[in-house]
């Protein structure tokens, strides 16, 4: 599987990925064409648009808005990959969306939906029958009691609403990245 970022929040998705016993491939950079081709964090860039034949699923390890920059990568075949750590707990009774995170310690009441690419952050508490949006965010810690609508990001106890950085409009391309021929 890929992490879409190549930041320090892409380091730690990676290892919340290794600890659910998957292998991590390479980042996926969405932002700058010179870390193409480059290692970060001992692991190696490609494009977004250079996924690999039965290696094409990724997760968003990146800020910003989740919804956007997975839309970056859906064109180009990548298949969304949903990791639950495993000191995460996830009621039996919840639904957890395609590409969602949910980081150690975060707890997922009952009845609770995640939108698809929801990022529960570690130590978080989403309260029973909460229905948190595609994209969202909830910050380590935060305590959610009432619904949280798609794309939006939230921290607190009880947690609220805080702006969400801008995404680029397109993703890196591999041709751009000088010196590397596209296959």
């Amino acid at each position: 599987m890929h992490v879409a970022g190549t930041g320090s929040f892409a380091l730690e998705i990676a290892q919340y990925a290794r600890d659910c016993g998957l292998e991590v491939a390479a980042l996926v950079e969405l932002r700058d064409p010179a870390r193409v081709g480059t290692e970060v964090h001992g692991l190696p860039v490609v494009a977004a648009d250079a996924p690999r034949a039965g290696a094409a699923g990724a997760v968003v390890g990146s800020g910003g808005d989740r919804r956007a920059l997975w839309a970056l990568l859906a064109p180009h075949g990548w298949r969304p990959v949903t990791l639950v750590h495993p000191a995460a707990h996830v009621s039996a009774s919840a639904r957890v969306g395609d590409g969602c995170v949910v980081g150690p310690a975060a707890v997922v009441g009952a009845a609770t939906v995640l939108g698809d690419h929801a990022l529960v952050a570690r130590g978080a508490l989403v309260g029973h029958h909460v229905a948190v949006g595609a994209g969202a965010v909830v910050a380590a810690g935060a305590v959610v009691v009432r619904p949280v609508a798609a794309g939006v990001r939230v921290m607190g106890i009880p947690a609220r609403p805080v702006p969400v950085r801008p995404v680029p409009a397109r993703p890196v391309p591999a041709r751009e990245h000088a010196g590397e021929a596209r296959p």
